[in-house]
């Protein structure tokens, strides 16, 4: 990879980290990322509100004016995690509160690189660079499909960084790649009444504590395909008012399985359980609403065979991991609608974990990620 590329994609990566944004909040960090492409390179740019996608299109062959090899994608999320900064960094965020804890501003960055690569060297192929917003809360695939539905590319790939696995290693996974979830919130409303006469409400909370103590059942069932489970998040009954019986409840779970239709019966049958003990304590309304839902993203067999092959030709290392990683990623929405991998690579095997405030993406990773996205471009 050019350094003088290399030290680019670094430098934007600090400036990208400096002005971290929430999801749906992205407006200066796709400024600064179209305008890294406008400068650096020439390619085609669609701007598409939240986000944007630039294209490569390969040249017609001269000679027998045969169409472009295979259209590639590949995509890289911008948003940041609503925590806070070391300010010892000399790249630290100016937004406080507001950070890059998932290293989101080096996958966009390498992408930015990979970009002015293949504008440079050229490919056979049409290459698609998709610049997506939200990834944290779910909602931003699900709006980029667009660019799946409209450009019809053959395949896509995807890249996280991932701590814990030596530094430039590359990981795929057969299969299930990233678990599916989704936020449960159940409300319970009942009824309040003294608390010197609690016959006279309906209280929830009998109801609630008896869906708890369900969930190690739910989620171990002898006929699930893969891992199930559930993790209590929040849980509120009535007020600080000792003279009142509460009448209010609400529990919150994130729900997360290896397979989607695992996810899909736990969550019916939580939703059951939850209506039928409401009912024995005279409660007849439960909401039930959903928070940051992420599908299961499932890598297609020909895209992993693609990252195996490219990692081999790049002379990277193999991590190895016995399962798919719990968290989930909406780059499954993509693979939905197309072939694809989400592939992982290691930013260092003593490395801050994502989501915590001692966090910050490894630099040095960058070479090896776009040296494995050029590779596949070329040969996807």
């Amino acid at each position: 990879m050019d350094k003088d590329i290399l030290k680019s994609a670094a430098e934007l990566r600090h400036r990208l980290h400096r002005c971290a944004e929430l999801s749906g909040q992205e407006k200066q960090t796709k400024a600064m990322l179209i305008d890294f492409l406008r400068t650096h390179t020439s390619l085609e740019l669609h701007d598409m509100g939240a986000w944007f996608y630039a294209v490569y299109r390969a040249p017609l062959n001269a000679q027998t004016e045969s169409a472009p090899k295979r259209r590639i994608a590949f995509r890289a999320d911008f948003d940041a995690l609503p925590i806070g900064d070391d300010p010892a960094l000399p790249y630290a965020s100016e937004n406080r509160g507001v950070a890059h804890k998932c290293g989101h501003d080096g996958h966009s960055a390498a992408l930015c690189a990979l970009a002015v690569e293949i504008d440079r060297h050229g490919c056979r192929s049409d290459i698609l660079f998709l610049f997506q917003h939200a990834e944290e809360t779910g909602c931003g695939a699900p709006v980029c499909q667009k660019m799946i539905t409209d450009e019809k590319p053959d395949i896509i790939f995807g890249w996280h960084n991932m701590p814990g696995f030596p530094a430039g290693s590359v990981a795929v996974h057969d299969g299930t790649a990233a678990f599916a979830s989704r936020g449960l919130v159940l409300s319970f409303f009942g009824k309040s009444s003294h608390a010197s006469q609690p016959e006279n409400g309906h209280n929830p909370a009998r109801a609630i504590s008896k869906l708890i103590i369900d969930i190690p059942e739910l989620t171990a069932r002898e006929d699930h395909r893969g891992i199930v489970m559930a993790t209590v998040v929040c849980v509120r009954i009535g007020e600080e008012a000792f003279g009142t019986n509460a009448g209010f409840g609400q529990l919150m779970l994130t729900i997360r399985a290896e397979f989607e239709s695992e996810l899909d019966a736990l969550d019916a049958e939580i939703c059951a359980r939850a209506r039928a003990y409401a009912r024995q304590d005279g409660i007849t309304n439960v909401e039930v609403q959903y928070r940051d839902s992420f599908p299961e993203t499932r890598n297609t067999p020909d895209a992993v065979a693609a990252v195996r092959k490219a990692r081999l030709e790049c002379g990277l290392p193999e991590a190895h991991w016995n399962e798919p990683f719990r968290s989930s990623e909406d780059f499954g929405c993509y693979t939905k609608l197309t072939s694809g991998a989400l592939f992982y690579i290691g930013c260092g095997t003593r490395h801050a974990k994502l989501h915590t405030r001692e966090y910050d993406f490894n630099d040095e990773i960058i070479e090896p990620a776009v040296d494995m996205m050029f590779r596949l471009a070329q040969d996807a």
